[in-house]
């Protein structure tokens, strides 16, 4: 019985370690958001968030921005995080209040606000998740696409 038991616990664990390994590869590669005018979206994220463009690409309906963070453009292309890639598209964003993208921040009032003053929208103003001392805000950029920016609670 128990060498049984030990055998089937064996199998067990090479069958988890094995479909765990299917995913080891697996990572966030981008987020995209779309745009009727990729230009000024690209604008809003470099004032709202800092963030720089890292290339560029041409399409039939206008550019597709890659932007990323960095304190300069170099460093905002030799960034591994994932980018933001705006798509511009002729009926702008699709309005799925499902669909967003979520930024980390050290403050997110101050974020929340210099996303305003780019020109986006608050549409709910920083506040404690419970009392995990997690802060989250949520704004949406001009083109109506909605952002989350979690602040971590501070250790």
């Amino acid at each position: 019985m128990f060498r049984l038991r030990s055998r089937t616990a064996l199998a067990l664990c090479i069958a988890l370690a094995a479909a765990s390994s299917a995913y080891a590869r697996v990572s966030l590669n981008s987020v995209r958001v779309v745009a009727k005018d990729a230009e000024a979206l690209g604008k809003f994220y470099a004032a709202a968030f800092g963030m720089h463009e890292t290339n560029r690409l041409p399409t039939q309906n206008g550019p597709e921005l890659f932007m990323n963070f960095g304190a300069t453009v170099e460093a905002a292309k030799a960034n591994q995080s994932p980018a933001v890639v705006i798509m511009q598209t002729p009926a702008g964003p699709a309005g799925d209040p499902v669909m967003h993208v979520i930024f980390t921040v050290s403050d997110a009032a101050a974020t929340a606000a210099a996303a305003k003053a780019a020109g986006g929208k608050v549409t709910r103003e920083a506040a404690q998740f419970g009392n995990t001392g997690i802060f989250i805000a949520f704004v949406v950029d001009p083109e109506g696409n909605a952002i989350e920016l979690i602040q971590p609670a501070r250790r």
